[in-house]
């Protein structure tokens, strides 16, 4: 990577950490640190989380909490005004406290030249998701992305793509980084994601696609119209799957059937424990046989099913696990 920095020669360079891969983050910017000065941004879950911890470290700059898009633009906005107004570049003048860049930027943890740490108050999550645009498929090679979780039987990997149709989650499990995050559920319409899907399947010659909600079940009205607009446009023969998985609670017979109609292959359910007091401890707000009933709902259609586990919870004893 950076081998790559010094020949491309960026104006800006930013790193997704999520929490197995952070220290690769750290090391991957702290090796384009020691060959070529720019500004490094970090974001995702960990370090939205944990922003300081990143912070400190001296070849990261700033840390864009929550969701990124809003927040990078307008760094990148700030940083391009600088070089307007600066012949030469260096991220020590760019950060510099006298400076004030990003004073009243929301949503940014940064660290000025003179290694103070500033925290800035949070940016208010996108509302209209519809807004957004779509990833930039045609930027990167997609022939080297196959296979999320195989939803066919392609040897040689099928054509995967992913598709996020919602965003957060009104459930505040303990163990996940949603509960400390200040965002909440919001959706695109059946139409807009719709538009997409066709776009992969017609223009990008998709084979299977994952959706990666975090709960996208919540609103089940609004899952079955995306499930009608699928079958009624014909793109119910290209298999998908729930990447994260969908609420147990809200899985009913009905719901499972229709949507395997539009083409689900494959769905996971959040099991986390077999142990109730486990259970009520992490406030997944379940019981025991509505999982249950969850996994014979699918298992009687012939639904693929995985179940997420949790092994070493607070509290959890051998005899729990084994539960």
């Amino acid at each position: 990577v950076a081998e790559f920095v010094q020949e491309f020669k960026p104006h800006i360079v930013g790193i997704t950490a999520n929490t197995p891969q952070v220290k690769q983050a750290w090391r991957t910017a702290r090796d384009i640190r020691e060959v070529y000065d720019c500004p490094i941004v970090l974001g995702g879950p960990h370090v939205s989380v944990l922003p300081e911890e990143s912070c400190e470290k001296p070849y990261v700059d700033i840390v864009v909490r929550g969701e990124g898009e809003d927040g990078w633009i307008e760094i990148c906005n700030r940083l391009e005004a600088f070089l307007t107004d600066n012949s030469v570049y260096s991220t020590e003048a760019f950060m510099h406290p006298e400076n004030e860049v990003f004073d009243d930027c929301l949503g940014v943890t940064y660290k000025t030249s003179d290694g103070q740490i500033h925290n800035n108050p949070d940016r208010t999550p996108i509302a209209d998701l519809d807004s957004l645009p779509w990833p930039a498929y045609h930027l990167f090679k997609m022939q080297h992305y196959t296979n999320l979780q195989p939803a066919t039987d392609a040897i040689d990997g099928a054509r995967s793509f992913s598709i996020m149709t919602s965003r957060g989650c009104p459930y505040r499990c303990t163990f996940c980084s949603q509960s400390i995050m200040p965002i909440k559920w919001r959706s695109r319409s059946p139409e807009n994601v719709l538009a997409e899907w066709r776009h992969l399947v017609e223009d990008f010659g998709a084979q299977e696609i994952g959706i990666l909600d975090d709960s996208a079940n919540i609103r089940v009205k609004r899952l079955e119209e995306l499930a009608h607009l699928l079958i009624e446009n014909n793109l119910n023969k290209v298999p998908w799957i729930f990447v994260n998985g969908i609420r147990a609670n809200l899985a009913s017979k009905e719901l499972l059937a229709l949507l395997k109609e539009a083409g689900l292959k494959r769905t996971a359910f959040g099991v986390e424990t077999g142990d109730l007091e486990i259970m009520k401890s992490i406030d997944k707000k379940i019981d025991m046989e509505t999982i249950r009933q969850a996994f014979k709902n699918a298992k009687e259609i012939n639904l693929e099913t995985i179940g997420f586990f949790i092994i070493g919870l607070p509290g959890d004893t051998r005899e729990t696990m084994q539960r």
